[in-house]
């Protein structure tokens, strides 16, 4: 019985480091990588390789308990990192934009599988909360890497955009990525596609609408836990 309980609050501490783990490479990836290095040089495109694959290792640490979601999130992971090692022995042309679509099912599925933990029933636990906040920094960069997907092969997606070597840098989607999704719309970039149009439109309904959402799920399960008798959060 002692040892049941160990290994479950052993579990529990897992999730809770392993998601802090993932919070914490999201963070240097999209806000400190993109802006304090050039966006050309060896050491961005390391550290950003460096960070996504730590973020999707920490993501199947961080749901370690679901076998089934740690083995999908595994799969898609596994090909992802895959592919960021080999874009740096293979010309660019060979493999036109894959490193960045497969960072984006990777990313988008790792979201995925954390919103089913984070609006699953049960006791409001802390790495829950901090799912809750990866999952919306998730969203953000998954919108990057589309925006940027829609400018690859959308020639004038977008207008207001500063070219740098006829490609915008990631700091640029980063940031029209979270100023989409926060809503807060400067008006210096925008879309002109259709495609970049609907990205934009579906980002911002959800900048509205997930903070909200979250904030009552999270709170109703906190109730439910308080009158069951159950310790409300873990």
């Amino acid at each position: 019985m002692a040892f049941a309980q160990w290994w479950r609050n052993r579990a529990a501490q897992l999730r809770i480091d392993s998601m802090a783990g993932l919070l914490l490479a999201l963070g240097l990836n999209v806000f400190v990588v993109p802006f304090a290095f050039a966006h050309d040089s060896a050491i961005t495109r390391v550290a950003r390789d460096v960070l996504l694959s730590l973020t999707l290792l920490s993501g199947i640490a961080a749901v370690s308990n679901h076998r089934g979601q740690r083995v999908i999130v595994a799969l898609v992971a596994g090909v992802a990192i895959l592919f960021l090692g080999t874009g740096w022995f293979l010309p660019p042309a060979w493999t036109p934009g894959l490193r960045d679509e497969t960072a984006l099912l990777a990313q988008g599925v790792l979201g995925a599988v954390i919103g089913i933990n984070v609006f699953a029933p049960g006791r409001v636990t802390f790495d829950r909360i901090l799912g809750a906040i990866a999952l919306y920094v998730l969203i953000g960069v998954v919108w990057a890497e589309a925006y940027q997907l829609v400018g690859i092969h959308i020639p004038d997606a977008y207008a207001g955009i500063h070219q740098v070597d006829a490609r915008p840098d990631r700091a640029t989607w980063v940031y029209f990525s979270f100023v989409t999704l926060t809503t807060v719309g400067y008006g210096d970039i925008t879309p002109i596609a259709h495609a970049a149009r609907s990205l934009s439109i579906l980002e911002a309904l959800i900048g509205q609408l997930y903070p909200a959402i979250v904030l009552a799920r999270l709170v109703s399960l906190h109730v439910a836990a308080d009158g069951s008798g159950d310790s409300p959060v873990e």
